[in-house]
């Protein structure tokens, strides 16, 4: 089963290297391939190579399908034309305003005029499509207060999903069908014409008026827009509203250049270190309940608190990855906690490289262009070699007391994570940074320990007592303060991030194989005499 799945999962890589998508005759060939290989006894193993392939590929076919004819022929005569559906994207409202940042604020609410959001479109100029197609929507000086979903009625301007390929920088195309965007565009707003009467404006503008059809807004909006209300003036509550939501678009220029220098971005983007938080805390604190408060009630007892445990350790972590609007990273984590917990109930046991493996696999088939993204590859990558540097040097962790066995763990796993990326990360930025050991290794646990549950306690307690809720994110933002006083002072070091050139990618790449080798490569033997060297730790 684990070749297949590996086989699977390569069959994927292979065909990104495609430059067209294959026509549909090509894809049944295909399959017929794929079927004929899996019929074969010596040959079941490998078919997984063409069933990969065959999934992106045909994903990638119906995706470039997706556009129905009325909409490309109102593209192709770009004209302005009328659709209607629903706002998907949270919205920030209003842009928060600091009295010690007037000046950068008053630049980011003039950023904030033009509302950025996703649409999912299910009428063209009245027309109802067969299937809703998914497109981004940017609209300047808009005249509705938008909200996630409402139903809206907009006069737009689209065109397909295209971006620009260029070496270092984002890749929007790639973000844009790893989220099943098909389109992009803006709306367009009426304009009056001056030679005519007061009526004929008036017709005008009813004629080409964009409307607001239904106003309800979904529960995340809903929360959000009273927690935004509670949170205090702060230069970290953008961070507070990342923490709790895995809003990111208040964060400004300052914020974003302190996180990349040091490399603790990931830290804000709700994932499997959030997830797996979340889900761990609720987990033992409903197994602490059970084992230490003893409960009257006989039928208690009757219970296995371990079930009741890892349902409300699922069910917190789905609510947690619902108000992050179940981003792709949020996807990763609750696949791989539902795999952990079902084997755990179910009695499978799974080893880590099928649980990588298998969660890779449930991944593909759900977002199969998560592979064009270059988050996909960091997380999938770090997650390996966590697992991997946990087996490695489990000999060393294992020794002297709790406390400094969970120390020496940190440090090991960091240290690797640090090193063992930077290859990666060479690659798809062109740069890395030579301080995010040194923030990794104090942000982590520090964030893990104090900004990150508090944040979350503020979240849970709203509905509860608002000002208790309040104290809460006050807590989270002072935790937030100390420590952003530490990555200031290590983003303003000389040299803190390099840019890399091609020549010094491919050195980082070979430096970073040499110290894999070395570390997870090397024979046994080898390996148990730097353990028993470093016994006296």
């Amino acid at each position: 089963m684990d070749w297949w799945l590996l086989t699977f999962f390569l069959g994927a890589i292979l065909s990104l290297f495609l430059q067209e998508v294959p026509a549909l005759f090509q894809l049944f060939l295909l399959l017929c391939l794929a079927i004929g290989f899996y019929s074969h006894k010596k040959l079941r193993y490998s078919s997984g190579l063409w069933f990969g392939a065959l999934w992106i590929l045909a994903q990638a076919y119906l995706y470039h399908n997706l556009l129905p004819p009325p909409l490309i022929e109102l593209m192709e005569n770009k004209q302005a034309f009328f659709i209607e559906g629903e706002v998907l994207s949270i919205q920030v409202k209003p842009p928060i305003m600091l009295s010690e940042h007037i000046k950068e604020s008053a630049v980011q609410q003039k950023a904030n005029s033009t509302k950025r959001f996703n649409f999912l479109v299910n009428k063209i100029n009245q027309q109802l499509l067969e299937s809703p197609i998914t497109i981004r929507l940017s609209w300047q000086k808009s005249t509705i207060d938008l909200a996630q979903g409402q139903r809206l009625s907009l006069n737009v301007k689209v065109k397909p999903a295209h971006g620009l390929a260029n070496i270092g920088t984002f890749n929007y195309l790639s973000w844009l069908k790893a989220h099943n965007i098909v389109a992009t565009g803006y709306v367009v707003n009426p304009r009056k014409k001056k030679n005519s009467n007061y009526q004929e404006a008036e017709d005008l503008k009813s004629l080409k008026a964009n409307k607001l059809l239904m106003a309800n807004i979904t529960m995340r909006q809903a929360l959000f827009e009273h927690y935004q209300s509670l949170t205090p003036n702060h230069k970290l509550t953008p961070i507070l509203l990342a923490l709790a939501f895995g809003e990111r678009s208040s964060l400004n220029t300052d914020l974003w250049q302190t996180l990349q220098v040091t490399g603790t971005s990931h830290l804000i983007a709700i994932s499997g270190l959030h997830i797996g938080l979340l889900a761990g805390s609720a987990f033992f604190i409903v197994m602490f309940f059970f084992q230490y408060i003893p409960l009257r009630n006989p039928c208690w007892q009757h219970i296995n608190s371990r079930y009741i445990a890892i349902a409300v350790s699922l069910l917190l972590a789905t609510a947690y990855a619902y108000l992050a609007g179940f981003s792709l990273p949020t996807q990763r984590a609750l696949v791989m906690l539902n795999l952990y917990w079902l084997s755990r109930v179910v009695g499978i046991k799974f080893s880590a490289k099928r649980l990588i493996l298998v969660t890779i696999f449930i991944l593909l088939i759900i977002t199969p262009f998560s592979l064009l993204t270059a988050s996909f590859w960091l997380s999938v990558y770090a997650v390996a070699i966590i697992f991997v540097s946990l087996w490695r040097f489990k000999a060393w962790m294992n020794k002297g007391p709790y406390l400094w066995r969970f120390f020496k763990t940190l440090f090991i796993i960091q240290v690797a994570l640090t090193v063992m990326l930077m290859p990666i990360t060479a690659l798809f930025f062109q740069k890395i940074s030579l301080v995010s050991l040194f923030a990794n290794i104090i942000a982590v646990p520090w964030m893990s320990a104090f900004s990150i549950p508090t944040a979350l306690m503020s979240v849970v307690l709203i509905p509860i007592s608002e000002s208790l809720a309040q104290w809460f994110m006050m807590l989270s933002l002072q935790s937030l303060t100390w420590l952003w006083f530490y990555l200031d002072l290590l983003s303003e070091l000389p040299n803190a991030i390099i840019s890399l050139s091609f020549v010094q990618q491919m050195i980082v790449l070979l430096v970073g194989n040499a110290a894999f080798s070395i570390l997870y490569l090397s024979p046994c033997l080898w390996t148990r005499g730097v353990n028993k060297s470093l016994l006296f730790c």
